[in-house]
């Protein structure tokens, strides 16, 4: 069975509006997309602003707004997301459809296979991630239904221009808030699993790429060599394309994680109640798992991209003629840099920067300890 590339991620892009299916080609089934894309901007946009409402008009103390402000980032920085994924979705479109054409598309059996096996590691992986992210985000609203509901509190901290003590609109807006969370957990998966699916495709290509440079077929025309120096060329420019169009996406979420993470330590040292402290708990194991998402595809990429001139070593370079070594010398020279993702240029994104991040973390944990 063939698995398509990117096939989980393009699912839940779906859902939460930011590309429609690949089966609704008429003009009317876009025209209704367009129209569901802008319904959820809207909720995520109305959600996001009752919450920042809230920090200016209600809050009061430190605690309060630790309490709001941890998840009015998380809701801003998605909102982003899905502004920015809107913007480059042609961009987007055009990566996954590069991935089904030369030189990236397989040739050969051997080469099917590295596609297919690279392609069910994906799927699997964004399946379970998936998972655990849609977990922690519906404990929060069963935690609350049995905790909160009775007593008229809202799951999330909003300022709201009526009064929903009555139940009607409370259940309104109770259901504004899980729905939209909702939406909002999957537009953060669909995200993460899409520039981790990326980073996945990459790697793959190095294997292929690690193929065809055992199967150098040498002729008059250096066909086959020339084909190599290409598809390096075409990996190298995929990497850049995704890292410029993701660069905002990075830098926002690194940002944001750096406080979400130290304010949710902050409240689970003054949490009582045990279906709290398990909320709070799961959480802080999907922000976790969310950076290690990141750092960990980017890092075996960028080892990967180390391998390449270790790959024409292991091939049968010593039959090759003069012509065809120096071909190949250009992808060795080019080779002797790696291939690196940058949260807006400013920090690499690899597993020392994720122990860096949990670091500087804890350390303004400790400050707001320290302060309380």
């Amino acid at each position: 069975m063939v698995v398509q590339a990117l096939q989980w991620t393009r699912f839940l892009l779906s859902v939460c509006g930011c590309m429609p299916p690949t089966s609704w080609k008429s003009s009317f089934k876009k025209s209704l997309y367009n129209i569901y894309t802008f319904v959820i901007w809207l909720l995520i946009l109305s959600l996001v602003s009752t919450q920042i409402l809230d920090i200016i008009i209600n809050v009061k103390n430190k605690n309060e707004f630790i309490e709001n402000f941890y998840i009015t980032l998380v809701v801003f920085v998605t909102s982003c997301k899905m502004t920015i994924i809107l913007r480059y979705r042609k961009n987007i479109l055009s990566l996954m459809d590069d991935l089904q054409h030369e030189p990236f598309s397989p040739i050969t059996h051997e080469e099917n296979e590295i596609r297919t096996k690279f392609n069910k590691m994906n799927e699997r992986t964004s399946i379970c991630y998936t998972i655990l992210v849609l977990v922690s985000a519906t404990w929060i609203f069963v935690r609350s239904f049995f905790t909160d509901f009775k007593k008229r509190k809202l799951t999330f901290r909003a300022w709201l221009p009526y009064d929903y003590s009555e139940l009607l609109p409370f259940t309104l807006s109770y259901a504004h808030q899980a729905t939209t969370s909702m939406f909002c957990s999957c537009q953060n998966i669909s995200c993460d699993t899409l520039f981790g699916g990326f980073l996945v495709q990459i790697y793959c290509q190095f294997e292929i790429l690690e193929e065809r440079l055992k199967n150098v077929q040498q002729d008059e025309s250096n066909y086959s060599a020339k084909q190599c120096v290409k598809h390096y060329h075409q990996i190298y420019k995929f990497s850049r394309t995704l890292n410029e169009k993701f660069k905002v996406i990075l830098f926002l979420q690194f940002c944001a994680i750096a406080f979400i993470l130290c304010f949710n330590l902050y409240r689970m040292t003054t949490i009582t109640m045990i279906p709290k402290l398990l909320e709070a708990s799961l959480y802080l194991i999907r922000v976790l798992v969310q950076i290690l998402y990141y750092c960990w595809f980017s890092n075996e990429v960028k080892l990967k991209s180390l391998e390449v001139p270790g790959m024409i070593f292991k091939s049968d370079w010593t039959s090759w003629d003069d012509k065809t070594k120096k071909i190949f010398l250009i992808i060795m020279t080019r080779a002797t840099q790696p291939f690196e993702f940058t949260s807006g240029y400013l920090v690499t994104l690899n597993l020392e920067f994720f122990v860096a991040l949990i670091k500087a973390s804890y350390s303004v944990f400790n400050l707001l300890q320290r302060t309380k």
